[in-house]
């Protein structure tokens, strides 16, 4: 057999590899912080798929814990007092994710914002425009990406100490998959929009609150906008996603690195509609 001809088979034997080991479990094989993620409900009622990690004892890569888990930082929600008060919060832990199904790169370089801060400022201002005050952080958080979470975690208490009147906090990112699956999307409102996941870290205390609100979320999104969400939430045994630090706390992923910023941008609007029902407006 020519040399040719056993690239393509090793190269299609990979590709069918990694496709089925994502469609069974979740896992990218190219992406190692899905090792320790899983499509099933909790530990308690489904297994957890576990591999090896970028480092061992960090799986998530989301560093020491700034205080205590046991005594953290803990925002309870003040009542509303005034149309002004923010009940939307929006940052980014990975600032730098960005939509490569143009063409262009899935990460910005140097430090910079990619494109999933463009979708958190769109994003903003459509709740906004709903009646619905939301803050939004353009800080960038991952110049070095294992110091991420660490420098979202002081972004996000920030926006809460700012804003205490805030219900949701939503880190805000798109996913990552292996490149033979391809991109995913749902026809809303005659466009194609990127679907939405959601994302719950279960080193938390306070983890099935956020999950129960996630749940409602994902109820109100199938009835409004079918498709739009993806009807299960991704949960994380050995992560936290700065989730305790308040109930609502979420992480949404908008598509993946394989879709484009216009079906992205297209998810932001009926999104918002989805949230804006949640907070009762």
């Amino acid at each position: 057999m020519s040399y040719p001809q056993r690239t393509y088979i090793s190269d299609t034997r990979n590709a069918a590899t990694g496709i089925g080991m994502y469609l069974l479990t979740g896992v990218n094989i190219s992406d190692a912080r899905t090792y320790f993620l899983s499509f099933y409900a909790p530990p308690s009622e489904g297994p957890t798929w576990l591999g090896w990690a970028y480092y061992p004892n960090d799986p998530e890569m989301e560093g020491p814990l700034l205080e205590p888990l046991d005594n953290p930082f803990y925002h309870d929600p003040e009542p509303v007092k005034s149309a002004q008060d923010v009940l939307v919060g929006i940052y980014h832990t990975h600032s730098a994710e960005s939509y490569l199904g143009d063409g262009g790169a899935d990460r910005s370089a140097g430090g910079e914002n990619g494109d999933i801060v463009e979708i958190g400022q769109l994003l903003t201002e459509k709740l906004n425009q709903a009646g619905i005050n939301t803050a939004h952080s353009e800080e960038v958080n991952d110049a070095v990406y294992i110091q991420a979470y660490n420098h979202s975690y002081l972004a996000a208490k920030k926006m809460l100490e700012k804003n205490p009147t805030t219900r949701l906090l939503i880190d805000l990112h798109r996913d990552g998959l292996p490149s033979q699956v391809g991109k995913d999307t749902a026809k809303i409102n005659g466009q194609e929009c990127a679907r939405v996941m959601i994302v719950i870290g279960q080193k938390n205390q306070n983890w099935e609150k956020n999950d129960a609100i996630a749940r409602e979320i994902i109820k109100i999104a199938e009835k409004k906008y079918p498709g739009l969400f993806f009807p299960k939430i991704r949960y994380a045994s050995e992560a936290r996603y700065n989730q305790y630090l308040t109930d609502g706390a979420i992480l949404l992923e908008i598509g993946s690195q394989l879709n484009t910023l216009e079906e992205a941008q297209a998810a932001a609007g009926p999104i918002a509609e989805v949230l804006k029902e949640y907070l009762g407006k």
